[in-house]
């Protein structure tokens, strides 16, 4: 059995009782993100296997997409997917891991499971995972919150003939500073910012909705809908009762600070001109 150490927005995670081809599929996703072992661990997902696949939820047909299953018990987080069934300890992370995969569909399965768990773990340092799409000039960030369908990859894709600097078009991070908020690159996308490299938060410049239009502008957003729109894109936090009013709560603070606005946007890169103009005041660094 093996050990591999992934270490992501300051917190390394470590799996253990790794199959040999199972830590060579993890490797391949998230080779950027491993780090040494000696270095210790914040969260550890031991992996368990069976040889029984009827106890998980059976694979499907086709390239098709499926939800996983996320149920809040007062002390754990059970997750459940093709494949895999995970529980997770609130107060510590520490998650068992069982599964009959170790091929293809194994690195799916974790990556699903990694998924919550950097998203409950970046919530108890006080941030918010959000399902969006985010991106940079180099100085300022970008991040445009949405449901499926609002376009989200369509902006990413016009950005990138902008030669943009595109962090994710399905998961972003935005943490709290000293200076205001910051916008962080996360390990899971779409088409766009699959894998970035590690590298600190940039300053949050716009915080955006998403809506196809005539011609692009932005449109004023009152802070309790910002505040259901930023509530509505933080995935499974959202659905836990125990956490409806802390991410309320810092959502909020969030929007207090930095307005929500929404983007109307034509499916060409004129956009580009009106948030360039909009956002045009110099924004202070963020501490490194």
């Amino acid at each position: 059995m093996s050990t591999l150490t992934l270490e992501f927005a300051q917190c390394r995670y470590r799996l253990t009782g790794l199959l040999p081809e199972q830590e060579e599929l993890v490797r391949a996703r998230f080779g950027a993100l491993e780090r040494a072992e000696a270095c210790g661990h914040d969260v550890e997902v031991e992996v368990l296997h069976s040889a029984d696949p009827h106890r998980f939820m059976p694979k499907l047909v086709g390239p098709v997409e499926y939800r996983i299953s996320v149920a809040y018990e007062p002390s754990t987080v059970l997750v459940e997917g093709i494949g895999f069934s995970a529980t997770i300890d609130r107060a510590s992370l520490r998650t068992h891991m069982h599964t009959c995969e170790s091929d293809e569909w194994f690195v799916d399965a974790f990556e699903n499971l990694f998924r919550v768990l950097v998203s409950y773990r970046l919530f108890a340092e006080g941030a918010l995972v959000m399902h969006s799409a985010a991106f940079s000039d180099g100085e300022r960030g970008f991040l445009f919150c949405g449901r499926s369908g609002a376009g989200k990859s369509t902006l990413c894709g016009l950005a990138d003939q902008l030669q943009l600097q595109i962090l994710s078009d399905e998961l972003n991070a935005v943490m709290a500073t000293a200076e205001g908020f910051g916008l962080q690159a996360m390990p899971f996308a779409g088409d766009f910012g699959q894998m970035p490299m590690p590298t600190p938060p940039l300053p949050l410049t716009g915080l955006l909705g998403l809506r196809q239009g005539a011609r692009p502008g932005l449109l004023a957003c009152s802070q309790t809908e910002a505040v259901s729109r930023i509530v509505a894109s933080c995935p499974y936090v959202n659905a836990d009762p125990m956490l409806v009013e802390p991410l309320t709560d810092r959502a909020v603070q969030l929007t207090g600070r930095v307005p929500l606005r929404v983007l109307s946007f034509t499916k060409d890169t004129t956009f580009w001109k009106v948030l360039d103009r909009e956002y045009n005041r110099p924004q202070p660094a963020l501490s490194r």
